[in-house]
């Protein structure tokens, strides 16, 4: 697989991991209408969820992740 195809593909299983636990997490807590539900998760998990992203070093493509919870970037 493409480093690039991974990092899209951590990108969306990340989001939708983060957005889904929020979205059933306030869901519960608070009775709200499905579409500000979702799209008060959809922000919540946009700032959360980590990115990835691909950089060549060397010749070589290798995905990265930054968090806002880590300052360095990491490879995967």
């Amino acid at each position: 697989m493409q480093p690039k195809t991974k990092a899209v593909l951590y990108n969306f299983v990340a989001f939708m991991l983060i957005f889904l636990a929020f979205r059933l997490t306030i869901g519960y807590v608070l009775k709200l209408n499905t579409l500000w539900l979702a799209l008060i998760s959809a922000v919540i998990a946009s700032i959360l969820a980590p990115k990835f992203a691909v950089v060549e070093e060397g010749g070589k493509k290798k995905v990265m992740m930054s968090s806002i919870f880590t300052k360095d970037h990491k490879e995967v």
